[in-house]
């Protein structure tokens, strides 16, 4: 476009000596309308940037210009409701006198498939959602291409205000289905805009009916997001929705599965309120309410449900597979002693695989609070696999100590043992590679210190005359007395470390010993670490015997030479605190 052109649009200047605006768009309407390079004309610019006088004017001289589209299809209309420059769409509307060239104005899309109110709905200008709205009230707004009418994104934004102006004017509102098969209500309360939901509601009710390409209604939404009070307005209109599955064929779910797995007690509360014969569904899986709330680990729900009687049923009510909810909380690894001990869960049922909640606590790893459970568990009664006494009569064996009356705790099933076995072997290996390494240190400081015997600091008397020839020349200091106890200390410490790294290596072989080997392997660290400590002692005292004419530069070799100390501990505790 000519940049004087371009610089007047943006203006707003009509023409003055150096410019005529006329000129130009004749010029124009000859060779072609000038356009940026995203294919705006001259309207387009004026549009944009507002100035609705300038785009009175272009029309005047180009009438045409009118329904011209740039490089997306949009029109001027399109670009000035987009902006919320309601004096231009004004403008743009009342210069067509003929009403089907107005229609195909408001109702051109671009190239994602927006009208003009698309824009002004997404944008949020009201003002030019009025003026759209009651130009071509007759017209459906269809979807666009991503599937949303103007009504749906109306509601999924919560711009109230056009959503009510849309459904009083529009004579032909669509609810046709929106983003994954969404109506404009299933929008609002997924957004929570209850305004919005409750004009929708007020205009169409059966809305809440229509499932999404998942199969869930807005009912479903509403209970898993909370909307007690839309929920309840949906419930009085017509009580059977509560009953409508969510979900596919071969996987679904009801409304009171919805709220017992968000642990939400009061919209359970509501939903039983208005259809109390709804805690009998059961979802795909044939589970219940309790099923649910157990799988979820809603021990709130599971409390609640355990304190009606009305629900004694659902305790020992078996799934698919044959299991209760008391199976799903064993293999859950939770402890809910009310579920326990219910009086109809005592039966101790076996599911499909004739297995009991024992059996599933006993091969759980995942369980948190299994010794807790397995104690409850065992007092109950039954405690194995129908075909035990056929097959493996080994496997459960009750406790010869248990009090009469009881059973007692079980020994672990063959498989859980040789599982067990295997998981003591991956322990020992680990220990014994630490071992491996803990090893060359212990050699190293026993020949270390082995070697600071033979040659202590300051030498030895030498004067063949002298009665304490070849005894070491310090021996009445102080710190090499200190010097000497402590060097003695590291290779005792370090020659226990490696007399029990051996004894460690028999001990190894046997999987069963996991714990004598891990208390030796405790031992001998604890060794190693007096050891190290005393060869410190040692280098400090030996350097202070031998510089101690120099005191100033003795007591810096034994400061610098116990820094080790200081910076091990503060190791310690930096890394005990990550922990």
């Amino acid at each position: 476009m000519d940049p004087t052109l371009y610089n007047a649009v943006m203006k707003g200047n009509i023409g003055d000596a150096n410019f005529l605006l006329a000129d130009h768009l004749k010029r124009d309407e000859e060779n072609g309308y000038q356009v940026t390079p995203k294919g705006n004309t001259v309207l387009h610019v004026a549009a944009l940037y507002g100035h609705s006088h300038f785009a009175e004017e272009v029309l005047k001289i180009t009438p045409a210009m009118l329904c011209c589209q740039n490089k997306k299809n949009e029109t001027a209309l399109h670009l000035a409701a987009n902006e919320g420059h309601t004096e231009v769409v004004r403008m743009l509307l009342a210069c067509v006198e003929d009403h089907n060239t107005k229609e195909k104005l408001t109702r051109m899309t671009d190239a994602s498939g927006d009208t003009a109110l698309h824009k002004s709905v997404r944008s949020q200008h009201l003002d030019v959602v009025k003026l759209l709205v009651k130009e071509d009230p007759e017209f459906e707004f269809p979807p666009n291409h991503a599937q949303e009418t103007p009504l749906y994104l109306a509601a999924e934004s919560g711009f109230h205000d056009a959503l009510i102006n849309i459904l009083e004017y529009c004579k032909k509102s669509t609810y046709a289905a929106g983003p994954s098969n969404r109506t404009p209500l299933h929008a609002a309360v997924i957004q929570e805009h209850k305004d919005c939901i409750r004009s929708l509601w007020r205009w169409n009710k059966p809305l809440c009916e229509e499932p999404d390409l998942w199969g869930w209604n807005s009912l479903h939404y509403a209970v898993k997001l909370g909307l007690a009070d839309v929920v309840s307005d949906m419930l009085a209109w017509k009580k059977s929705l509560v009953y409508l599955p969510a979900g596919s064929e071969n996987d679904w779910t009801t409304a009171i599965h919805i709220a017992a797995s968000e642990g939400d007690v009061n919209m359970i509360n509501e939903l039983l309120n208005h259809s109390p014969d709804c805690r009998d569904l059961l979802n795909s899986n044939n589970q219940n309410t309790l099923h649910v709330a157990v799988l979820n680990n809603q021990d709130e729900v599971v409390r609640f449900l355990l304190d009606s009687d009305k629900c004694d049923s659902l305790v020992d009510e078996p799934d698919s597979d044959g299991n209760t909810p008391l199976h799903l909380l064993a293999a859950s690894g939770n402890h809910v002693p009310e579920l326990i001990n219910h009086p109809r869960a005592k039966k101790m049922p076996f599911n499909k695989q004739n297995q009991t909640p024992l059996d599933i606590a006993l091969s759980c790893k995942a369980a948190t609070k299994k010794e807790k459970l397995m104690e409850e568990l065992c007092s109950i009664g039954r405690f194995g696999k129908r075909d035990f006494e056929v097959k493996r009569k080994e496997e459960y064996m009750p406790n010869p100590n248990a009090e009469t009356g009881t059973v007692g705790k079980m020994q672990l099933r063959e498989d859980d043992h040789d599982k067990a076995i295997k998981e003591d072997q991956t322990v020992i290996e680990i220990i014994m590679k630490s071992a491996q390494f803990h090893i060359v240190v212990a050699t190293l400081i026993m020949t270390i210190t082995f070697a600071a015997g033979i040659t202590l600091p300051g030498g030895f008397e030498s004067d063949p005359d002298s009665p304490n020839k070849g005894m070491a020349i310090l021996t009445r200091k102080t710190a090499f007395r200190a010097f000497v106890v402590s060097d003695a200390i590291a290779f005792t410490c370090s020659a226990v470390a490696i007399f029990i790294y051996f004894l460690m290596a028999d001990v190894s072989i046997d999987p069963e010993d996991k714990k004598t080997l891990e208390k030796l392997y405790h031992l001998s660290g604890v060794c190693l670490c007096l050891s190290m400590l005393a060869v410190v002692i040692a280098f400090a005292t030996g350097m202070f015997a031998t510089l101690s004419h120099s005191l100033g530069l003795a007591v810096t070799v034994c400061f610098i030479g116990c820094l080790s100390i200081l910076l091990y501990f503060l190791a310690f505790i930096y890394t005990w605190r990550k922990i």
